[in-house]
């Protein structure tokens, strides 16, 4: 969560309204999501708690949104972008490395001690946060005066090119700048290993930046005598690197900035869906909000104009139906998915402190669910065969849970925003992390019998969310004397603790040695035993003998 220092009087300057005690702006921080941490004079701490809503982390993007909620500015925020006559051209030198590219003209702007502040921070809070430590998205800011378009984007070498850093005084190559510089030093990791190093330059020759590092001297300074900005971010996600730019240029465009748009050519590539795109793009995105969902989940009785005035006040165009409202919300909100975050903002609107209290009318006991019941039957079950239990987690990477076991491709849940390769997916089969497991231990003492009891997640265009949980029992077992036999005498015992009929076929799997593989079905629970192949094996380096079930619950 982004902890922000802003300008009280600069809020109520761009708000329109001034707060006249420390509790109303507290109140009223709220409905920005923004936690009122502090205030001593002028200065205001807070921490907006929505880290899905980087245009929250400015003195601009809070005054926007205390804007619409007090209804001074309701509705989508209208920002006008006028033709530009820039060009950039990435090249397909940067494709593997950091391939995509937008960026923006910002002109009349009137650069402030208090907008020179709020612009660096806000730069650093997305890339921080939003942008995952300049990994997804990293922004660079320039005094476009001091430039000669069209631009370029592509690949040095390390001795093909040098330029002066922000701050420095002397020409460096690139290595020698992620070596000595404090920037350098500090993000160097992403860049490790590649060959070409991505280069943001002019027609002139002159060096703007080394994305996602640092910007140079000659174009990268911007003080308070500079009168024009380009805005640029680059990153490995168009929509991603989309969302950081409209953030940044929206909050130059409310202290009164005119963004103007530039042309970006792609190289021809299956990476790039388009070879020409015109940015910035202020797209909006739509909704279906049934007004049954809305009056089940508020539990308010509210008329439809008032509910459309919420809507309003929520930063929402909407459009009133028989039997739902269509709302329309900024793409830059990337914390809608569904309905339901639709209402959430309608709430906010209404204030939470503002919804009267219902009493109770049902008593009602807790009790452990039937399915608990059961899953700790088999837990029950597993213990009696002599195994041990293990938790692994519900995140996992693609590599472990494909090309580790044997298969090829596949299919997943998948997370826009992973922090690190390791929780990039959910897990689709257990056996792999137990696997890990195994290799994690091979200086334990064997036999080793573990299981796990979890939930699986794969993708099910039936289901409203898109995917399906499924509870799952995995055995794995490492021993000398493990082999298909012993196995299967385990999913015997389940099936005959569980009272339930068993039943085996020969199959193929690529996990599994070939002609030492089974499909079992449980009643009408489906799964797979056998032998691990001698191939995954070596892929996890076990060399003991390894034994698997897995079975849905």
């Amino acid at each position: 969560m982004p902890s922000l220092e802003i300008s009280k009087k600069d809020l109520e300057q761009l708000v329109g309204k001034k707060f006249k005690t420390k509790d109303e702006l507290e109140e009223t921080l709220q409905y920005a999501k923004t936690e009122l941490d502090s205030l001593e004079g002028d200065l205001i701490k807070c921490s907006p708690s929505d880290t899905n809503r980087p245009d929250l982390y400015s003195t601009e993007g809070i005054a926007r949104e205390l804007k619409s909620r007090l209804g001074i500015s309701p509705g989508i925020p209208k920002y006008a972008v006028k033709k530009g006559n820039v060009k950039v051209t990435v090249e397909k030198t940067v494709e593997k490395t950091l391939p995509f590219f937008v960026g923006a003209v910002v002109r009349n702007v009137k650069v402030t001690e208090d907008m020179l502040i709020q612009l660096i921070q806000l730069q650093e809070k997305v890339t921080t946060t939003f942008g995952r430590r300049r990994r997804e998205a990293a922004i660079g800011i320039y005094d476009f005066d001091k430039m000669k378009p069209p631009f370029f984007f592509r690949g040095y070498k390390d001795n093909e090119i040098e330029f002066v850093p922000l701050e420095y005084k002397v020409p460096m190559r690139p290595s020698e700048i992620l070596l000595e510089h404090p920037k350098g030093k500090e993000f160097a990791h992403l860049l490790a290993g590649i060959e070409r190093y991505p280069i943001i330059i002019d027609s002139a020759n002159q060096v703007a930046s080394m994305p996602p590092i640092i910007n140079s001297q000659a174009t990268g300074k911007v003080t308070e005598k500079t009168k024009n900005l380009f805005v640029e971010v680059t990153g490995h996600k168009l929509e991603t690197i989309q969302t950081a730019l409209n953030v940044m240029l929206m909050a130059l465009a409310d202290r009164g900035g005119i963004i103007e748009s530039i042309e970006i050519e792609y190289p021809k590539s299956p990476t790039y869906k388009q070879q020409k795109i015109i940015s910035p793009q202020f797209d909006t995105g739509s909704m279906t909000v049934p007004k049954k969902l809305v009056n089940e989940i508020t539990g308010i009785s509210l008329d439809e104009k008032k509910t459309v005035t919420l809507f309003q006040r929520s930063g929402f165009d909407v459009k009133n139906t028989k039997d739902a409202f269509i709302v329309m919300y900024p793409k830059y909100r990337q914390d809608i998915l569904h309905a339901v975050d639709i209402i959430e903002d309608l709430l906010i609107s209404i204030g939470y402190n503002n919804i009267e209290l219902s009493p109770l009318k049902l008593a009602v006991l807790g009790s452990e669910s039937k399915t608990g019941r059961e899953l700790d039957d088999v837990r029950d079950a597993c213990i009696g065969m002599g195994l041990q239990e293990i938790l692994t987690f519900n995140l996992t990477s693609i590599e472990k849970q494909t090309r580790l076991i044997g298969i090829e491709k596949d299919e997943f849940v998948q997370i826009a925003n992973p922090v690190s390769q390791n929780s990039e997916i959910f897990r689709k089969q257990l056996y792999p992390e137990l696997l890990e497991f195994l290799a994690k231990n091979k200086h334990a003492q064997y036999p080793q019998k573990i299981f796990e009891v979890g939930k699986t997640v794969s993708i099910d265009p039936s289901k409203e969310t898109g995917c399906r949980e499924t509870d799952k029992i995995a055995i794995v077992i490492a021993s000398t004397t493990t082999n298909f036999t012993d196995i299967k005498s385990h999913a015997n015992a389940l099936a005959k603790y569980s009272n339930q009929k068993i039943s085996f076929v020969e199959t193929e799997h690529p996990t599994l040695e070939s002609g030492k593989a089974a499909a079992v079905q449980i009643g009408n629970r489906k799964g797979i035993l056998g032998e691990l192949s001698k191939t995954v094996s070596l892929q996890f380096g076990l060399k003991t003998p390894v034994t698997i079930l897995e079975v849905e619950l």
